[in-house]
């Protein structure tokens, strides 16, 4: 989930960075109260340059456009620094990788034993493509084939993507005892690493601003875990609400063919303090308007209304929007 999923870990005090998008506000995120058309709502995003960064900006101009919404967004480290925030009450809303959602909310690591029990599933909005970029003109074509080399690694203010670091490893038969870990900050501090030959391989999300920029630079390859059940069971391990998912060649930089990739939905999370009404507002919204969904951004291409309720176990939706789903026959 995850870009990468998942950002979760320190919770340090926000470090925001400020991003004026047209028709959108960004500012420190308000509790929402009272009917949709006179509140704010505060929007978590991940570092700029991001693919969850981009993904919550352009979905906060879409809620700001199509509902009339005072929206804020707000840039942190990653979701370890926003989610509480959500739990807290201090934000409202963000989209994050189902992966990151599932830890938080099950006190996984690194939420171990503190889970956040005020976070509420509101829809997903697709599936998304995460994986290891190397340089084009280098040999490297699979996972299994970079053992032992330089890989991103760390991601202090992101650490659950660590596991899907090690989930890719894992489908290759790899793990990261088998390479050499860079630590780095952020996933796009990884990506500069490639970028300026400091690491060979870099964790990213395919969508991601930062997969441009690398491929402008140096020319980057997306490297194929094999399609298969054992592939995919060995993924699980790591991040349990992963599956393996086929990019076609030529849709994106640095697909030269179809390559089996991780894969995990785009969760829209709210607090459990959301109005009724809003949320309710939000998914009809999403749900009549699945063109609309899908030019928000390339990463939700796939969106498509009756994949917006995915059932994990243990996963609880905010009640205004199983309500809904309800009501239009998604779920029981």
């Amino acid at each position: 989930m995850g870009d990468p999923p998942a950002d979760l870990g320190n919770m340090e005090e926000t470090n925001m960075n400020y991003h004026i998008l047209s028709g959108v506000c960004f500012a420190a995120g308000l509790t929402l109260t009272g009917m949709a058309h006179a509140q704010s709502l505060g929007i978590g995003a991940g570092t700029q340059g991001s693919q969850n960064y981009a993904v919550n900006a352009g979905f906060a101009e879409f809620l700001s456009q199509e509902l009339g919404l005072d929206v804020r967004v707000q840039a942190y480290g990653g979701s370890g620094q926003s989610m509480p925030l959500i739990d807290a009450g201090r934000l409202d809303l963000q989209l994050v990788p189902s992966p990151d959602f599932a830890a938080a909310a099950f006190g996984d690591e690194p939420f171990e034993g503190r889970p956040l029990e005020n976070i509420r599933a509101i829809g997903s909005l697709s599936s998304s493509a995460y994986g290891f970029m190397v340089r084009a003109d280098s040999d490297y074509r699979t996972v299994s084939d970079i053992e032992g080399l330089t890989i991103t690694y760390g991601f202090a203010a992101q650490p659950t993507l660590r596991l899907q670091v090690d989930g890719i490893l894992a489908a290759g038969g790899l793990s990261i005892d088998d390479m050499s870990a860079s630590n780095v900050p952020s996933v796009p501090n990884g990506v500069d690493d490639l970028i300026s030959g400091n690491v060979d391989v870099a964790f990213f999300a395919l969508q991601g601003g930062k997969t441009r920029e690398a491929d402008a630079a140096i020319g980057i390859r997306w490297l194929a875990v094999e399609e298969t059940p054992e592939a995919e069971a060995a993924m699980q391990k790591f991040v349990p609400t992963s599956y393996i998912k086929v990019v076609p060649g030529g849709s994106a930089p640095g697909v030269e063919e179809d390559t089996p990739m991780m894969g995990y939905d785009y969760v829209l999370t709210g607090g459990a303090h959301l109005d009724d009404d809003v949320v309710r507002q939000i998914v009809e919204l999403l749900h009549d308007n699945p063109d609309k969904v899908r030019g928000i951004l390339n990463t939700f291409a796939e969106f498509e209304p009756a994949e917006m309720a995915p059932q994990f176990e243990g996963i609880e939706y905010h009640p205004a929007a199983s309500a809904y789903y309800q009501e239009i026959g998604l779920v029981d």
